[in-house]
């Protein structure tokens, strides 16, 4: 990824005890990772699912307890019933096997995913698939320290915000260090959106990352990172009607 990385971010209050913090940080991202592996198990609907005609709504009513369906142009409240989805998590590691040389990141990918070198010119790190992954499959949460220190973030370069239903900013997860963070902070800004095969999805107060088309292996996954981002790179900032397009060409 460029090294000057992405960011997404507004203020938010901060929570004074910072170890306090982190735990409760912790535990809402296991708490959203096994939401998503429950409602993707299987590819079965939990029982408390609503009837399709009872949850549908538009996408422009943001809600991150809901998944968004971009065959069905409608939100619901897991998998959308009539298209696949799927979720694939990171590979658990075990802190106390690292060698003095690794980095934490490197070694969250699942399989299928491996961090090499970028296609695109001095970008750094990028990364690509080994195996086809189809549209429709989510990965994360993208993961790293949270806060809510907007010039810190700036400066990281690797972090999103987390918004509440109203777009005000809850907190900042920042994946610049390697060792707090995982394999989705590699992914690089494409230059044109037909490069762009992968999207940022928060869901339940976490980052989550969803490919809008089938990826196959040796290809390069992309995210674009926002307009101001798109505009610090010398990139034409991408349309909403231009992803869209690209979306429903695959």
């Amino acid at each position: 990824m460029h090294e000057q990385r992405h960011s997404n971010r507004r203020h938010s209050t901060s929570i004074d005890n910072k170890n306090r913090k982190r735990k409760e940080s912790d535990i809402k991202i296991n708490d959203s990772k096994k939401r998503l592996s429950s409602i993707y198990s299987n590819g079965k609907q939990e029982q408390e699912t609503l009837s399709y005609n009872d949850r549908k709504c538009s996408k422009s009513e943001f809600d991150d307890a809901r998944l968004f369906c971009d065959n069905c142009n409608k939100f619901y409240d897991n998998i959308c019933p009539y298209h696949k989805q799927s979720y694939i998590p990171d590979k658990k590691i075990s802190k106390s096997s690292l060698k003095h040389s690794q980095r934490i990141c490197d070694l969250t990918c699942p399989d299928g995913i491996i961090i090499k070198a970028s296609t695109i010119s001095k970008a750094g790190k990028g990364v690509f698939a080994t195996k086809r992954f189809e549209k429709n499959t989510f990965f994360g949460p993208y993961t790293g320290t949270r806060h809510s220190n907007f010039k810190s973030a700036q400066e990281s370069g690797y972090s999103w915000s987390i918004a509440d239903k109203n777009g005000k900013m809850i907190y900042i997860v920042d994946g610049y260090d390697p060792n707090n963070s995982n394999w989705l902070r590699y992914i690089n800004c494409p230059n044109t959106v037909e490069q762009q095969n992968v999207q940022p999805i928060q869901y339940d107060r976490n980052m989550f990352y969803k490919t809008m088309k089938t990826i196959h292996p040796g290809e390069e996954l992309f995210v674009y990172y926002g307009d101001d981002y798109a505009r610090f790179l010398g990139i034409e900032p991408f349309s909403t009607e231009t992803v869209q397009m690209s979306i429903d060409d695959d």
